[in-house]
């Protein structure tokens, strides 16, 4: 709702004599120290908010309150939907469009959301959520891998279990197995997901999707629409207990418990940090020191690796990125640092000078931008202007309306190519 010092308008048709022009009214957020808000960057409002949520959104500086859920400890989102996972296992579900078949909601729910906006629960005993190109998977607290949406990108009749083999009215169990661990999905083009699955000590690495550049780590291009284990070398499962994976275009990343690095897939921007461009068929160890990761992430020009000391590790051959130690291609440490403890990533698939990296140190969110653009998250300072290896903290380059409560979660949205600056929301409690 918009409000003028502090008067709820929301019920008001007209003011006589007041703009909304320049030095007139602007929207203002709801709140900035608590439940869920979102701060759109130097760009028009767009998917995936309902009309309803963006009607008071008059100026693209301000943050505005999007649910009033707190408790959050991951999100995540689609051009369509977003989504938002609490600490009880609850998962809400916010969208622009009614068809339910794409967010494991009902169809009168759906059709709220997108026409008054909130947040709806769509699934519970969830400890893990992640949306796809058209709906989520989700991993619930007793090891069940479940499914909503459009099936075609991702799974066959069979690989779901029997469902649908276009789209799911809802959610369905993927398999009777209960031993899925983690699950981390590429919602565009080419459609990619990765997941861990299997008792500790022996959960290991499953893909599905497209095989665009051996994004499968199948050792060929071709399509999976079932679960299958990632390969080391033909005809050979990756034999490692996995502790974390990601995926991005066609590129893969993921640590395993004993501390090793591995990559595979797309490898043009030199992500995968074995200091060639040459696409890698299979998962193969990255051997740069220390050897002690414990997380990872990739996009299609950068690739990131932390470990137990907390630095933070990054390989690319992109001279756009402002953090990158080199551009060689092998994961190099990133300054002295050694207080890093998560990375949120913005990209755009077909444009690598515009991206911003977020990072959590020390407790704090901090952001690097690698566009050109004077104003673009850097107050009133050019963002050319901001030297590689550095971190602005958030409140000093928000050019409104501070965040005043703790940030549990940050989340980039994935945007449209049009879209050069992301939406970003924060969980805040």
């Amino acid at each position: 709702m918009s409000k003028i010092l502090g008067v709820d308008t929301s019920t008001i048709d007209n003011i006589s004599g007041l703009g909304t022009g320049s030095g007139g009214i602007a929207a203002v957020p709801a709140t900035t120290d608590t439940g869920i808000v979102m701060c759109l960057i130097s760009t028009p409002a767009q998917y995936p908010f309902s009309a309803a949520e963006l009607a008071d959104y008059g100026n693209p500086a301000h943050m505005f309150q999007l649910s009033d859920i707190t408790g959050i400890v991951s999100m995540t989102s689609h051009i369509y939907t977003y989504g938002a996972l609490k600490s009880n296992g609850e998962f809400y579900v916010g969208t622009n469009n009614t068809n339910k078949h794409q967010h494991g909601l009902s169809g009168t729910d759906a059709a709220d959301a997108a026409t008054n906006g909130g947040m709806f629960l769509a699934l519970s005993g969830v400890s893990v959520a992640v949306a796809h190109n058209y709906g989520y998977f989700a991993i619930k607290t007793d090891g069940t891998l479940w499914f909503s949406g459009s099936v075609g990108s991702w799974l066959t009749s069979a690989a779901l279990g029997g469902g649908s083999t276009t789209s799911n009215n809802g959610w369905a169990q993927v398999g009777s197995d209960t031993d899925w661990h983690d699950i981390h999905v590429y919602t565009n083009y080419p459609n990619l997901a990765v997941a861990i699955k299997g008792a500790a000590g022996s959960r290991y690495l499953y893909t599905t999707g497209y095989g665009n550049s051996y994004g499968t780590g199948q050792g060929n291009t071709t399509r999976l629409q079932a679960w299958t284990r990632v390969k080391s070398s033909s005809g050979t499962d990756l034999d490692e207990s996995i502790s974390v994976a990601k995926c991005s275009y066609g590129s893969g990343i993921a640590v395993s418990d004993s501390g090793k690095l591995y990559t595979w897939g797309e490898n043009a921007y030199k992500m995968l940090g074995d200091g060639n461009n040459a696409d890698k068929p299979y998962a193969t160890q990255i051997t740069s020191d220390p050897e002690d990761w414990n997380d990872c992430w990739i996009t299609r020009y950068g690739g990131w690796a932390k470990n137990t000391s907390g630095e933070m590790y990054m390989s690319t051959n992109q001279s756009s990125w402002r953090i990158e130690p080199n551009t060689g291609g092998l994961f190099t440490k990133i300054g002295t640092d050694t207080d890093y403890e998560d990375l949120a990533v913005y990209w755009m698939t077909t444009q690598s000078m515009n991206y911003m990296v977020f990072a959590k140190k020390g407790g704090s969110w901090y952001v690097s931008h690698g566009g050109s653009a004077a104003g673009e998250w850097q107050g009133s300072t050019a963002a050319s202007a901001t030297t590689q290896g550095a971190w602005v903290a958030i409140n000093d380059v928000l050019t409104q309306n501070d965040i005043t409560g703790t940030v549990d979660h940050l989340h980039c949205f994935y945007s449209q190519n049009s879209q050069s600056d992301p939406a970003v929301m924060f969980a805040l409690s």
